[in-house]
């Protein structure tokens, strides 16, 4: 009889999981990045080809040079078909060295923080593979990049898997509010750090075994939790009177 209630206790867990739909994943198209470091007029790395295999994000001022930026773009028509607003996105990206020792660490973790953009950074900034851009890299840096949403920053003391949390930017990009389909990585909100970090982001495009992507978390379906609520409560004084003969 023990076993008929774990039984009956189990399934009715399998069923309330059950509504939730599964999540979808959405990859990124391009992933480039811009810096102080970079000279003449090719301001703008890390397409296919280009041999550029890790990015960097880093503070505003670094090592007294300046900011360095990654720029992350997807697909409109991936976002379309969602309909209306979602519960949850997470933006996810693979991190690595930046081969310059500034990436940060325990003892000097980093805030990173993930911004929508007013304008597609791939047709506005000026460089040798868009010549006709009409922003430098720097201005687009300080007027094009949107504030962060307070969930979309993250601290940051390592390698591996970097998450944020951008529901509010896939919802503006959902809901037409925000039309260009883009995301800056930046240190702009960094508040941890000596101001001289160089952290590094796998190149995406560049390196076929990383994944930068976007999951949509669902919320169960309603329809579905309502019959299953409903069952809850109808079941619920002959579950009371099984558990009763039990402990009797």
């Amino acid at each position: 009889m023990k076993c008929c209630v774990f039984f009956a206790m189990a399934t009715f867990a399998v069923l309330l999981g059950s509504t939730a739909t599964s999540a979808a994943t959405i990859p990124v198209v391009e992933d480039v990045m811009t810096s102080a470091f970079f000279g003449g007029p090719d301001f703008v790395r890390g397409y296919v080809g280009d041999g550029r295999l890790v990015h960097r994000v880093a503070s505003d001022n670094a090592f007294g040079v300046g900011p360095e930026t990654v720029y992350l773009t997807f697909n409109p028509s991936d976002f379309s078909v969602l309909g209306g607003p979602i519960p949850k996105a997470i933006l996810s990206v693979e991190s690595a060295a930046g081969g310059f020792g500034g990436d940060a660490t325990p003892a000097n973790p980093f805030e990173m923080s993930a911004h929508a953009i007013d304008t597609d950074p791939l047709t506005a900034i000026t460089d040798d593979t868009n010549p006709g851009g009409p922003i430098d890299w720097f201005a687009f840096f300080n007027n094009n990049i949107l504030p962060a949403p307070a969930s979309a920053t993250t601290t940051i003391a390592g390698f591996g898997t970097l998450q944020f949390d951008i529901t509010p930017i896939v919802n503006d990009w959902i809901s037409g509010a925000n039309t260009v389909f883009s995301i800056a990585l930046t240190g702009k909100n960094d508040t941890l750090s000596n101001g001289n970090i160089l952290h590094g982001i796998v190149n995406n495009s560049e390196t076929s075994s990383a994944s930068h992507f976007i999951t949509i978390v669902p919320e169960p379906s309603g329809l579905a939790l309502a019959g299953l609520l409903a069952f809850a409560v109808v079941s619920r004084n002959k579950f009371g009177k099984v558990v009763e003969r039990l402990t009797r």
